[in-house]
């Protein structure tokens, strides 16, 4: 243990930790934070005016009088809460791209105004043009994300490189008003920015009959096979606790695999919005498959923990419990993770990762069977996960499932946290004659 320990700390914290302070890594983490208001607003959208069951196809009583009821409130508040869908998680890409410039051409203090611009325009060059020459919306949500990614970072790079080395600067006399006096003098990067994307839409389309987006979409697709598989996910449950036990925080790996999330997730709402049975979803791993299904309660499924601290034998432990049980049932994990601790102690090390990758797992089996539906709305990552697994899949088996799923966690926890909790007695045992000859 002590040597794996020394290899991680010595060659894969580092790695990690440069990662992490990546500025393309922490652009793309910021402006999915930012967005998650979107996400939640228009996936909320999307379940309140598509009920889960048919009411005509129930038996009377009172569950089919209420979906009666929840039918004709969604069929008067169908078309404007179906904007609110479209203009949010269906423009997905276009408001990645715009948050990419941002926070990307704010970590280079540049004014922020015209790279964002720049990058919606590249994005609608590369994305929204049809072989015609026509605007088409195929790219604007989910499918276009990663050519959004793609061109955000590309032109944001580019007018910064032609912006340093005054490439075509114009300078106007100080009388000028200032704010046109910038604009002016950044004319020909924003221009050659412009050309530069005209060029490859034009190429791309020429080339292959489609949208440079289509070809992002095709060179990322086995990736996106991958993230969206049993293996993949289980590999992912398995090194988010794994890097957290070494106080690396699970940001490193998961800002990175945002993109394929959100993607997924938006392929799920537009199957669901357009009739799909929500157990025939075309995804399986989203966002809410990740923060409801296997962190129950935080990285290291820790809920269930926490839960198992609050009668504990030990003072320290329980008082730990207390303090942590709210916030773990908000997904924020952070005063059992360093208050017990669960990071550097060998003790939780196994069950920890154990818990993540067997809910992974054992997720993945039951939505893949139909057995419960798959996701397709977000109510954000900090909601209860019994909450949360009921809303993003409208399904009450989902909750049953989650309840399952704690006490499986309890019981794969409850060895290790005995043997630590003898331990922590021991010592409050053997402390308490010190203290009381200090008293």
């Amino acid at each position: 243990m002590e040597k794996f320990t020394e290899f991680i700390e010595r060659h894969v914290a580092p790695v990690a930790g440069r990662l992490g302070a990546n500025r393309y890594i922490q652009a793309i983490q910021n402006t999915f934070l930012t967005l998650i208001p979107f996400m939640t607003i228009g996936s909320m959208a999307l379940v309140i005016v598509t009920p889960p069951m048919d009411y005509t196809t129930m038996d009377p009583g009172i569950a089919q009088s209420f979906m009666q009821g929840w039918q004709t409130i969604a069929d008067f508040l169908a078309f404007p809460f179906t904007i609110i869908n479209t203009i949010t998680t269906g423009c997905l890409a276009l408001w990645v791209s715009v948050g990419l410039a941002f926070f990307l051409s704010r970590h280079y203090k540049m004014n922020s105004y015209l790279p964002v611009a720049l990058s919606a325009a590249s994005f609608i060059a590369t994305g929204f043009i049809s072989t015609e020459g026509a605007l088409m919306t195929d790219f604007i949500g989910g499918a276009g994300l990663f050519c959004a990614i793609v061109m955000s970072v590309a032109t944001v790079e580019l007018f910064k490189f032609l912006s340093e080395r005054n490439v075509g600067r114009i300078n106007l006399p100080g009388a000028v008003p200032p704010a046109l006096g910038e604009s002016m003098a950044h004319l020909v990067p924003a221009a050659l920015c412009l050309l530069a994307v005209s060029l490859i839409s034009t190429a791309a389309i020429k080339l292959t009959a489609a949208p440079f987006a289509n070809l992002i979409a095709t060179i990322v697709s086995p990736l996106v096979g991958a993230v969206d598989s049993p293996a993949g996910i289980m590999l992912i449950a398995f090194l988010m606790p794994l890097f957290f036990w070494f106080g690396i925080h699970d940001s490193v790996l998961t800002s990175p695999l945002d993109p394929f999330l959100y993607a997924n997730l938006d392929a799920n709402m537009a199957a669901y919005a357009a009739g799909a049975a929500a157990t025939a979803l075309p995804c399986t791993v989203t966002p809410p498959f990740v923060w409801y299904f296997i962190t129950i309660g935080g990285n290291g499924a820790t809920l269930a923990l926490a839960l198992l601290t609050l009668r504990s034998r030990s003072k320290q432990i329980s008082t730990i419990g207390k303090l942590g049980i709210i916030p773990t049932l908000f997904g924020v994990n952070e005063p059992i993770i360093f208050g017990l601790p669960v990071m550097y102690n060998p003790l939780m090390f196994v069950p920890s990762i154990l818990n993540m990758v067997l809910n992974a797992g054992l997720t993945f089996l039951v939505m893949d069977l139909g057995i419960i539906n798959h996701t397709f709305a977000y109510p954000g990552w900090n909601v209860p996960a019994p909450i949360g697994a009921l809303l993003s899949t409208m399904d009450v088996k989902a909750l049953i499932f989650i309840i399952g799923l704690i006490i499986l966690n309890g019981l794969v926890y409850y060895p290790f946290f005995k043997a630590y909790e003898k331990k922590k007695v021991e010592e409050e045992q053997a402390e308490a004659p010190a203290q009381a000859e200090v008293a």
